[in-house]
C-alpha cells in the first residue's frame, strides 16, 4: 500500500512539472513581457534585456533576483553599453511568494540557469522582509557589476 501511495504522489508531482512550467512561462508573459519580450531579450530604448554576460554576475548572487522582483528598479543603468532610465515596478503588491519563486525560474532558465538550485516561495517571503526600494536595487545592481 506504501508503495502505491509513493506511486500516485511521484506521478502526481511529475504531471504538474509541465504545469508549473506552463504557469511560470505564462506568469512571465504576463507580467514581464510587455517590457522585456517573451524571450527577455528586452525592447530597445525601453526595458533592458534580461539575458547575456551582466547576468551571469548578477545572478551569482542569489538575493539579488528576488530584491528586484519585490522592491523593483529605477533609476539610469546601462547593459551592454546601452543606457535605460526608467524604473521597473516591484511586483511584492501583486504576486504571492509562489508565483514570484515561479517568474524567477522562468527567468533563470531563459538564461540558461535553470538546472541551478531552484528559488522557492521561502526565498521569496525571505526577500520580502527584507527592506529595500528601487533605488537599492539599482545600487544593489551596481555593486555586484562592478560599476
Amino acid at each position: 500500500m506504501l508503495r502505491f501511495i509513493a506511486n500516485q504522489v511521484a506521478a502526481a508531482l511529475a504531471a504538474a512539472g509541465p504545469a508549473l512550467a506552463a504557469d511560470s512561462a505564462a506568469l512571465f508573459k504576463q507580467r514581464c513581457a510587455i517590457c522585456h519580450q517573451d524571450s527577455a531579450a528586452g525592447t530597445p530604448g525601453l526595458a533592458p534585456s534580461l539575458l547575456g554576460v551582466h547576468w551571469q554576475k548578477l545572478g551569482a548572487e542569489r538575493a539579488y533576483l528576488p530584491t528586484v522582483l519585490l522592491k523593483g528598479l529605477s533609476g539610469p543603468i546601462k547593459v551592454d553599453g546601452q543606457p535605460f532610465v526608467g524604473s521597473m515596478p516591484a511586483m511584492a503588491p501583486t504576486l504571492d511568494d509562489e508565483a514570484l519563486a515561479a517568474v524567477a525560474n522562468h527567468l533563470r532558465g531563459l538564461q540558461g540557469a535553470a538546472a541551478d538550485k531552484p528559488y522557492a516561495a521561502a526565498d521569496m517571503a525571505e526577500a520580502r522582509a527584507r527592506p529595500g526600494n528601487p533605488t537599492q536595487s539599482r545600487n544593489q545592481r551596481r555593486q555586484l557589476l562592478g560599476e
